[in-house]
């Protein structure tokens, strides 16, 4: 696994990492509401600093591109690249999704990733853990949708695996009354409810590393300011 920085900022938790062949040396995870601009660079040179390893050291950024919170990914995304530049280095991305997925690649079901997406939706994909038992394999497209939405289509697929599905992260936390309406659903616990830097860089060693150029945020919708402007010209 080479050197990674992992940089996580797609809910209103900030995620910093930094992990290598000996797994990750240090991580920092901070709770400041919508301050990601502010916490994200502090956070990250304490983790560099904790670990003892200067940034020149690094081998690859990795980065949560989503979905998530406008703002926050935002910041993220532009502090990876500019990072990445600076020190020529490749990016990983890796979805919000996927991070929240990753712990639970040994579940005995399917597991849905479940992000608060705010103005009542969440973001969310399914996911079935592979035949080895080491990684997740996403079954949906990620997707934008009511809570009520979403209720149906777990209780949809939980009639057709048949197995109990495995909910996670913080969209299922603030729905979990909702969702508690599907047969044999399980949640997470609240450890779990914001994608983690550690699984970040853990996903990372087995993702394609790619210019910065080629790194986009993944929004599923557009920004919360623009659809006020749409909602109020309309």
């Amino acid at each position: 696994m080479k050197l990674t920085l992992a940089i996580d900022t797609a809910t209103d938790q900030v995620g910093v990492a930094l992990g290598g062949p000996d797994g990750v040396v240090a991580e920092l995870s901070l709770r400041q509401g919508r301050r990601h601009g502010e916490v994200l660079a502090p956070a990250i040179e304490s983790v560099a600093r904790l670990a003892g390893i200067p940034l020149e050291q690094l081998e690859q950024v990795a980065v949560d591109v989503g979905p998530g919170l406008f703002t926050g990914l935002r910041v993220g995304v532009a502090t990876a690249k500019a990072l990445a530049s600076a020190l020529n280095l490749p990016v990983v991305a890796c979805t919000s999704l996927d991070i929240l997925a990753h712990p639970h690649r040994r579940s005995a079901g399917p597991v849905a990733s479940v992000v608060d997406a705010r103005r009542g939706e969440v973001f969310w994909a399914m996911y079935q853990p592979d035949l080895e038992g080491d990684a997740m394999v996403q079954t949906t497209e990620p997707a934008v949708c009511a809570p009520a939405v979403l209720t149906a289509a777990l209780e949809q697929a939980a009639r057709e695996d048949g197995a109990p599905i495995l909910v996670t992260g913080d969209g299922a936390r603030r729905y979990a009354d909702q969702l508690a309406a599907v047969l044999g659903l399980r949640m997470a616990g609240p450890e779990h409810d914001h994608p983690s830097a550690s699984a970040l860089i853990a996903l990372s060693a087995s993702r394609p590393a790619l210019a910065t150029d080629k790194v986009t945020p993944c929004y599923l919708r557009g920004p919360d300011v623009r659809i006020g402007w749409m909602r109020r010209d309309g």
